[in-house]
């Protein structure tokens, strides 16, 4: 069993103002916030549909001092505390979480699953297991480590809940940086670094047949999909697939994390900074968009974007220099008392409220409700609904 308990940094939670992060776009409704900032090192965060994010923090000199934390509306909460390395976590929708484990005197890393409370091991390898992804559905992909070489060779596990099945064998290339959809469709990066250059293409497996997507870039990579089907990856910039074609959506990005919507959160680097900085591509009403949500001289890693439109983010700011101190980004919608995201505060959101009720109290995943606790402090409660009056139209 796992022990979670409040774990409390003063004066790290923080809300960024367009000059606090540069001359930066917003798009209209939603701010930024910053948190659990630190001169240790933080891992890239995972972001679900209820605005929980999960991380890792590295909170003294050795790795033995990573743990991993829940950001749950406002409030943070340290879910491992203990002397092995707990890294690169990420989360669903049902709350429950995965990530890897580096145990020092056993020479061993294991993926941890943990689901209300409980803490199972789904992988326990000498050689290491990379990457991971867990649906909405519960089930969980990664590469597992069979030898390293100048391919590391590895094969991909899919685990759903009773047993663990190879669905993408070793062929001689390394397949990594899997990618999973509600409907167990999964993309994956295949590469042949004992190339000079290396290549590297994006496959896609759906209902047991595996196939190519084409790509103009000799080194695919990193790709990200949804649930309608489209899948995003880092090329000669970024290139998306859908119902068989690919195109080119920029040269110049990099890393994309697609939600349902077809919105990708992504970064893009700048020379002049020598530093990255988070983007948005929208697409809203038919129109795309671009977003130039920071820019500000630090490196920028994206995690997740959900169908809310709000992403996740890691930090770092200066790694070339032994320079590893960072937080966690995390671009959220500015809560009006509008449930509905369509600009007035009518009666529709009068019953959403009604609905979303919770009296006074902090309470565990809000999620939807979120957007309702207008104060930030965990419940939706008479206080809420105090500013919901004040902001009622009723149009």
């Amino acid at each position: 069993m796992i022990v979670r308990h409040e774990f409390v940094i003063v004066g790290v939670v923080g809300l960024l103002s367009a000059s606090g992060v540069g001359q930066v776009n917003l798009p209209e409704g939603f701010e930024i916030v910053e948190f659990m900032v630190s001169d240790d090192y933080t891992c890239v965060p995972s972001l679900n549909e209820c605005g929980q994010i999960v991380f890792c923090k590295r909170l003294g000199p050795s790795w033995a001092d990573a743990d991993i934390f829940l950001y749950d509306n406002g409030a943070i909460v340290r879910i491992t505390d203990n002397h092995d390395r707990d890294v690169n976590p990420r989360i669903n929708n049902a709350g429950t979480i995965v990530w890897g484990r580096g145990i020092r005197d056993k020479g061993v890393t294991q993926l941890v699953h943990l689901k209300d409370g409980r803490e199972i091991i789904l992988d326990d390898n000498r050689l290491g297991v990379n990457s991971r992804v867990i649906n909405n559905l519960g089930h969980v992909a990664w590469p597992r480590v069979l030898k390293r070489s100048c391919n590391t060779e590895t094969e991909i596990l899919l685990w759903k809940g009773r047993r663990t099945r190879v669905v993408v064998p070793h062929d001689g290339w390394t397949s990594q940086s899997p990618a999973l959809n509600d409907f167990d469709h999964m993309a994956w990066g295949r590469a042949d670094f004992c190339q000079n250059p290396w290549l590297g293409e994006i496959r896609l497996y759906r209902e047991g047949e595996t196939i190519v997507l084409p790509s103009e870039a000799k080194q695919a990579c990193v790709p990200s999909i949804n649930n309608t089907g489209q899948v995003a990856w880092l090329a000669d910039g970024i290139e998306v697939w859908e119902n068989g074609v690919t195109e080119l959506l920029t040269d110049w990005g990099e890393n994309p994390k697609l939600n349902n919507l077809g919105d990708i959160l992504f970064a893009r680097w700048h020379d002049e900074l020598r530093s990255t900085d988070a983007w948005l591509y929208r697409v809203s009403n038919g129109d795309p968009t671009w977003h130039r949500l920071t820019d500000d001289g630090v490196l920028d890693t994206v995690g997740k974007i959900n169908d809310a439109v709000e992403g996740a983010w890691r930090t770092l700011e200066d790694p070339p220099r032994g320079n590893w101190a960072g937080g966690v980004r995390f671009l959220r919608r500015i809560r009006t008392g509008d449930s509905q995201f369509d600009g007035d505060i009518d009666l529709i959101d009068y019953a959403a409220f009604a609905d979303c009720m919770t009296g006074p109290g902090r309470v565990d995943r809000l999620c939807e409700c979120r957007f309702l606790d207008i104060d930030h402090d965990g419940d939706v409660d008479l206080s809420d609904f105090a500013l919901f009056q004040i902001a009622f139209t009723d149009d």
